[in-house]
């Protein structure tokens, strides 16, 4: 609290200013300074290594390697053979388990492969077999009728015989070779016979399609022959087709060609047979000019038998006993001239159980060239038929040929993960390690990509820190010196400290002395928790808590002993306010602000209140009678390092920016409330709310979630002197820190709260180990950076080598920066920031926190949830 009128004493500058000795003119504090504070290497300010960053940035974004770190060399060093264990039984696993793999699918899928094959081979057999009795019954007709010496009722017979054996087709046809001057002949006694046998057929003689082009039947012109369907069985669903002459036009005519000039059955091409009645069938005529017989006299070939065959039918009869399910397609590729196969038919063959025929659906047109990729296997040959090559297309269906890969994957899975199981337990110890440098990895990489504009930002944010570090530091470091200078002088003397006046002079001095070194230590705590803040390291640990006694009233009473002309009241409304919330941030804040208050309230107020807002949340203010907070200044109130609102009080510029990071962290709010009045004339004073956005809980659930938990307010611990009990009277303590002249002070300070203690001191990580070897310890105090002549040795490096020695007593990390995580990571029970407290009540409830607050299995559990 002296500290301003010490300031004014020793300093009426404006410390943000420096003086040239030769000139004795001001200069502005510059970049080009060196470092300008270093908290024990965790915070170190070197502007101008800055700015070289930010020059250099670009070529290091593109692509500069760094050199690796010795520490890393040496991880890998120290796991380097089991890494090569790990790998080899890893590699030599996923090979077993992929060879056996690749064996056992590939012998499956070879197998299944084989199996569709002949299956589809011997429906292709099928297939041809069936066409071959087509063929043989156009050869039994032509032999019967090539002599024309038979009747109307023997072409019936005969239709009968072939189709007893359940040759399946539209019609058998006997066409005979007609000459011109034969056409009345024929055309008179097929009129008769339909006249007296199928009254209801209008008979009009030969007809055909004239040219080429024309679309419907019509009397057939003249010609020099003709080749008409004189016989047809069954004539009843044929009627379209009688005295059809085939030597017309078109495609008929071609095939009637290729049989007289060649000698051979001939197929037409794909035809929509005239009288079909389903829509996805098409037919072909299959036209036989017989057998050239060595005893026949005269021209050959003379007649032409012919047979309509449905293509549906033929695959009816070719896969009616198929073995396994199938799709089986037929195409027509005999014409060259068009690029892709003319369809013919397709089927659907599902085998059925019990009987063993197969139940066969026709399928809709589809182009030869999507077939491919629709099923896992494909088949597919060309036959013979007749004049014509046909492609037969078989695919394997859905369940069907499927390999059996159980027994296959489930052997390749054991071998895979029994190698997998034996790495992992050779490589358990080092896990935590292999996770550590894949996020460095990420981290790097991430870093690499964003150098450039990190520097900028870097540059700036260091700025701004030099320049409030060298406003905030150089004040309170200067009276201190001042000070110090005078204490020193005074006890310099013959006969130091003889008068009164001398000593109070001393005492004044001292007590400026501490008060800045304490404003220096609080204003670097509160740069670390609002470092922390800012980037959500803060852990939020929220418990039922007591708005009055867990907040207002512990604040109250740490307000009153500040001292002042002014009252501190507190109003809670209603009195049993309890809410979930973090109890130690909470306090944090409302300390805070109620602090900042109180350094601007000369005469007047300073209120804490609490109660239920509109919307049913839970709000905390804080009020006073101060001076107020200019309009100008209130849209920077909350930014990082906002200038001082008293040039008095030279505040830290600081409290607002973290309370309210804090206050964000809970999940709540902090805002300046611009319509409060103090009602002091000239002071209208300032009013900051807390909003916590959250519902209170009621008593009951406060009660029984603070008994289920175990938790009891903050208050009541610092309170109960019995809560934990005492300090044991004897302990043995080991301090391990690399500055001499700490270790002394600590052993100094812990000896005025715990005489009977026994400490030792260690200056690095080594000798803590060998220390250990020889000499039971129940607490020790590590310290980060441990210098050392063999290894620099970090202090979490040393607690990792402690707890795998099987040191199982409590370890409290230290260290001037954020190491709370790797500490506690690294299997230390507790953390805590140095300096350690030297006031003695301070100092116990401290020790008695490390001690008990925290058991190994809370921290444990604690990090596990974590």
């Amino acid at each position: 609290d002296d500290l301003p009128k010490v300031r004014s004493r020793f300093s009426d500058s404006d410390p943000s200013k420096q003086y040239d000795q030769a000139t004795n003119q001001p200069k502005e504090t510059t970049m080009n300074s060196k470092k300008q504070f270093d908290i024990e290497g965790g915070l170190v300010l070197e502007t101008k290594a800055t700015r070289e960053k930010a020059t250099l940035g670009e070529s290091s974004a593109l692509g500069e390697e760094e050199a690796p770190s010795v520490g890393s060399s040496g991880r890998h060093e120290r796991f380097n053979r089991i890494l090569i264990i790990v790998t080899f039984i890893v590699v030599l696993g996923c090979t077993a388990s992929c060879a056996f793999l690749t064996v056992g699918i590939t012998s499956a899928v070879r197998d299944q492969q084989e199996q569709f094959k002949r299956s589809a081979t011997d429906l292709v057999a099928k297939i041809e077999s069936a066409w071959e009795d087509y063929v043989h019954a156009a050869s039994i007709i032509h032999g019967r009728c090539r002599g024309r010496d038979f009747t109307r009722s023997d072409f019936r017979d005969l239709y009968e015989y072939i189709t007893a054996d359940g040759l399946d087709f539209q019609a058998a046809q006997f066409d005979p070779n007609i000459s011109h001057a034969d056409r009345d002949y024929y055309e008179e006694e097929a009129r008769q016979f339909y006249a007296e046998n199928y009254p209801h057929i209008n008979y009009t003689g030969f007809r055909g399609f004239n040219t080429d082009e024309s679309e419907s039947l019509e009397p057939r012109w003249n010609d020099s022959f003709y080749f008409p369907i004189h016989y047809m069985e069954p004539i009843i669903g044929n009627e379209a087709a009688i005295d059809l002459d085939y030597h017309a036009s078109g495609a008929r005519k071609r095939t009637v060609m290729f049989c007289i000039n060649n000698g051979r059955p001939a197929l037409t091409d794909r035809l929509r047979l005239v009288q079909e009645r389903e829509a996805v069938a098409y037919g072909v005529v299959l036209m036989h000019p017989g057998v050239n017989l060595t005893n026949n006299q005269g021209p050959w070939p003379r007649d032409l038998a012919s047979i309509v065959v449905r293509i549906p039918a033929l695959l009816e009869r070719s896969a009616s006993t198929q073995g396994e399910s199938a799709r089986v397609y037929l195409y027509d590729k005999s014409d060259s001239s068009i690029d892709k196969p003319v369809f013919l038919a397709g089927a659907n063959v599902l085998k059925r159980e019990g009987d063993g025929r197969a139940t066969i659906t026709h399928l809709e047109e589809t182009g030869i060239h999507t077939l491919h990729g629709q099923s896992r296997h494909i088949y597919v040959k060309d036959i013979s038929a007749a004049n014509k090559i046909w492609t037969v297309v078989i695919l394997s269906v859905d369940g069907t040929f499927e390999p059996d890969l159980v027994f296959v994957i489930l052997g390749g899975t054991i071998i895979g993960v029994a190698s997998m199981c034996l790495a992992w337990w050779i490589w358990t110890n080092n896990q935590r390690m292999i996770r550590f440098n894949r996020m460095k990895s990420q981290v790097d990489a991430e870093k690499a990509a964003l150098i450039l504009e990190s520097a900028k930002e870097t540059a700036k944010a260091e700025r701004e820190l030099n320049d409030f570090i060298a406003h905030e530091v150089r004040n309170p470091v200067a009276a201190a010196m001042s000070a110090t200078s005078f204490v020193k002088t005074a006890i310099a003397g013959p006969n130091p400290l003889k008068t009164e006046e001398e000593l109070t002079s001393v005492r004044d001095d001292v007590a400026i002395i501490d008060n800045a070194l304490r404003f220096v230590n609080d204003l670097l705590r509160q740069l670390l928790d609002m470092h922390r803040a800012s980037n959500k390291q803060l852990k939020v640990n929220k418990t039922p808590t007591d708005i009055l006694h867990d907040i207002l009233e512990p604040v109250e009473g740490m307000l009153h002993q500040r001292g002042g002309s002014f009252d501190v009241t507190i109003k809670c409304e209603p009195r049993e306010l309890f809410v979930l919330t973090d109890r130690l941030r909470l306090n944090q804040i409302i300390l805070n602000l109620g602090r900042n208050s109180s350094k601007f309230v000369d005469k007047g107020f300073v209120r804490l209140t609490a109660g239920i807002d509109e919307k049913g949340h839970v709000f905390l203010a804080v009020e006073d009678s101060g001076p107020g907070i200019p309009k100008e200044k209130r849209d920077f109130l909350f930014a990082k390092f906002q200038e001082s609102l008293d040039s008095l009080n030279q505040g830290t510029g600081i409290g607002l920016f973290l309370c309210k990071n804090l206050a964000e962290l809970l999940g709540g709010d902090l805002r300046l409330d611009p319509d409060f009045n103090s009602g002091f004339e000239g002071n209208p004073g300032t009013r900051f709310v807390v909003s916590l956005r959250t519902e209170p809980i009621e008593h009951d659930d406060y009660r029984a979630a603070t008994v289920e938990t175990g938790e009891t307010s903050e208050t009541a611990v610092l309170l109960d002197e019995s809560s934990r009990g005492s300090l044991p009277e004897q302990l043995n303590v080991l301090f391990v820190d690399d500055d001499p002249i700490l270790r002394k002070l600590f052993s100094r300070t812990i000896r005025t709260v715990a005489p009977g203690w026994s400490i030792r001191e260690a200056a690095n990580g080594e000798t803590a180990l060998r220390l250990i070897e020889n000499q039971h310890f129940d607490l020790i105090f590590m310290d980060m950076y441990l210098a050392s002549v063999e290894k620099q040795m970090l202090g979490t490096e040393t607690v990792k080598a402690l707890r795998l020695k099987g040191i199982d007593c409590r370890i409290c990390g230290l260290s001037a920066n954020d190491k709370e995580v790797e500490f506690l990571e690294a299997g230390a029970d507790v953390f805590v920031f140095k300096p350690i407290p030297c006031d003695p009540i301070a100092l116990t409830h401290e020790l008695r926190r490390i001690l008990y607050l925290n058991s190994h299995s809370e921290a444990r559990d604690a990090r596990a949830s974590d």
